[in-house]
């Protein structure tokens, strides 16, 4: 169920970078494609339509 708030929990924020940094290596996804590929992983995992940007920041920084 969405969150009408938009938060994310923090052990889900870990698990999202998890999962996105385990994609990007199975997937050989290149780095300018990292941002489109978080936004994408987060709808999916946490079935929320908006994204914030700072997450996606938080998820793909080195």
């Amino acid at each position: 169920m969405e969150d009408p708030t938009g938060r994310v929990p923090a052990l889900t924020f870990h698990a999202l970078r998890r999962a996105f940094k385990t994609s990007i290596a199975e997937r050989l996804i290149p780095e300018a494609q990292w941002s489109r590929h978080a936004k994408a992983l987060v709808r999916k995992l946490t079935h929320n339509a908006h994204v914030d940007s700072g997450l996606v920041a938080w998820i793909i920084r080195k």
